[in-house]
């Protein structure tokens, strides 16, 4: 067997369907956006990511999965503007909240999804193009080809590796099987079959973090799990508890032991 004849895409897709969670739908996302939101506020990935990224003044940006603009928000203050894209409404709605807030005028929000014809919404292509830890898709390749398409200057992506965010202790300790799925390794290699060589980078994430109360600490593990018997809540609890320490009344500090890494993936047009 040649390198060439492995089919990356097709091994993307394999590992997709053993993961241990399902595909999220854009109701899924909807319902979930108010908690996404607030776990992502001042988060140390988006510092890591715009310090990886270096943004230009004069550069226009396409972010693709922009969610509640967990990156688009802080992106606008140091582009010209961003094209915030998300198939969650419920994520647009966070997005224009917070932009309405803070007065950003340079954020216009498309409510579409990767398998869409862009060119029949008028998304126009940009200096830059970036997939912050949103290529959830099928066809690994059609995404990445779209991404590339649609930019003039650089491309940037975040995929996870590894587990990423998912904790395999967790999964451990309520009995639940853990496949992680694909990670950054196939997109990597994929990439390199399309004649792109990319630049790869690292952001990892601290593994403690302080939250307000015992019961937000637990609500930041849930997220993880789907269909939760009344057995697995208790040990969700019994998890959380034993990886966290009361600091004083409004601080309690969870300690995760495995580390939450992704791929800072990046070319030049």
């Amino acid at each position: 067997m040649q390198y060439s004849d492995i089919n990356w895409n097709l091994i993307w897709q394999e590992s997709r369907r053993k993961k241990s969670w399902k595909k999220k739908k854009s109701t899924d996302w909807d319902r979930r956006a108010a908690s996404f939101a607030k776990r992502n506020i001042n988060s140390g990935y988006v510092d890591s990511f715009l310090d990886l990224m270096q943004p230009q003044k004069h550069w226009s940006v396409l972010d693709v999965g922009c969610g509640p603009g967990t990156l688009a928000l802080p992106l606008a203050e140091r582009v010209k503007s961003v094209t915030a894209v998300d198939f969650s409404k419920a994520m647009l709605v966070e997005l224009q909240s917070r932009t309405a807030q803070e007065g950003i005028a340079n954020i216009q929000p498309v409510e579409a999804s990767w398998t869409d014809d862009w060119d029949m919404l008028s998304i126009p292509r940009h200096d830059v193009a970036i997939s912050s830890r949103s290529l959830a898709v099928q066809d690994l390749q059609a995404a990445l080809l779209k991404l590339n398409n649609y930019a003039t200057k650089k491309v940037f992506i975040a995929d996870k590796v590894g587990s990423g965010p998912f904790d395999p202790e967790l999964f451990s300790s309520l009995g639940r099987p853990f496949d992680s799925g694909p990670d950054y390794i196939v997109t990597v290699n994929l990439l390199y079959q399309m004649g792109i060589h990319a630049k790869i980078d690292y952001i990892e994430l601290e593994q403690s973090k302080v939250f307000v109360s015992r019961d937000e600490a637990v609500e930041a593990s849930r997220w993880m799990l789907e269909d939760l018997t009344a057995e697995e809540e208790k040990k969700l609890e019994s998890y959380v508890d034993a990886r966290l320490c009361r600091v004083d009344d409004n601080q309690w500090l969870f300690q995760r032991r495995t580390p939450v890494k992704w791929a800072f993936i990046s070319w030049d047009k």
